[in-house]
C-alpha cells in the first residue's frame, strides 16, 4: 500500500521552507493506488456544486464538494449532513491514524476540475475540534500550488506544489496561526481531488 503501512514514515520540509508545524510527504500513496482511489471517488462520492453569496451576488463555488463524517458540517452557508465514511476512505483514515497517531472522524473532498477552480485564503477552524489537532491533506491528480501565510504577517506568504499521492500534515494549532489557499492556475490542468481528514469533537 503506502509508506505508512508497516514501514517507517519519513516527512521532510522543502528546503526548510515550510513553517513549523507543517510537514510534507510527496509519495504517501503510490501512483497506481492513488489513481485507483481518485477514479473510485469521482464515480461514487456524489460530489456537488454549492452556491455561495459574495458581495450580494449568488454564484457557484469554484469546485465540487462532498463531506463524509459522523457529524454534519456547515460553513459559508453550506450545510453537509452526516454521511458514513465509505470503505476506501475509512481504510485510508485508519492508515493515517496509525501513522500520525491521531484519530480522524471526518473528511472533506474538494474536486478542482481545472486550473480555474480554486479556494481563497481561509483556515479550517470552523468546527469544534477541541485543541485544533492535526489535519491530514491527501492530494490526487494534477499538481497544484498550495499557498501558506502567517496571520501575524500575511506578507510572508509561501508556495509549495502538492503532487499526486502527496500528504501534507497541518499540525496541531496551525489553524490558529496560518491561513492557506489554492489559487487559480492559468495553464491547462487535469482534475485534482483533495481529501482533508479532520477530527471533530463528538457532540
Amino acid at each position: 500500500m503506502s509508506q505508512g503501512s508497516g514501514k517507517q514514515t519519513t516527512f521532510f520540509k522543502l528546503g526548510g521552507g515550510l513553517p513549523a508545524g507543517f510537514d510534507l510527504l510527496t509519495d504517501y500513496l503510490k501512483a497506481p493506488e492513488a489513481y485507483e482511489l481518485m477514479a473510485d471517488l469521482l464515480e461514487t462520492a456524489n460530489l456537488d456544486t454549492h452556491l455561495i453569496r459574495i458581495f450580494g451576488r449568488t454564484c457557484p463555488m469554484p469546485r465540487r464538494i462532498a463531506w463524509f463524517g459522523d457529524q454534519s458540517y456547515s460553513y459559508s452557508g453550506v450545510q453537509h449532513p452526516a454521511r458514513p465514511l465509505p470503505g476506501n476512505i475509512q481504510r485510508l483514515a485508519q492508515q493515517l491514524e496509525n501513522d500520525l497517531e491521531q484519530p480522524f472522524n471526518g473528511v472533506l473532498l474538494n474536486h478542482y476540475r481545472t486550473g480555474e477552480d480554486s479556494m481563497g485564503w481561509h483556515t479550517d477552524d470552523d468546527y469544534d475540534a477541541g485543541e485544533y489537532p492535526k489535519i491530514a491533506s491527501i492530494s490526487l491528480g494534477a499538481t497544484r500550488r498550495f499557498r501558506l501565510r502567517p496571520k501575524s504577517d500575511p506578507s510572508l506568504s509561501m508556495s509549495v506544489d502538492l503532487d499526486h499521492g502527496s500528504l501534507l500534515v497541518m499540525g496541531a494549532g496551525t489553524q490558529l496561526t496560518h491561513q492557506h489557499a489554492l489559487p487559480k492556475m492559468r495553464k491547462a490542468l487535469g482534475g485534482r481531488l483533495n481529501l482533508t481528514f479532520r477530527w471533530m469533537e463528538p457532540k
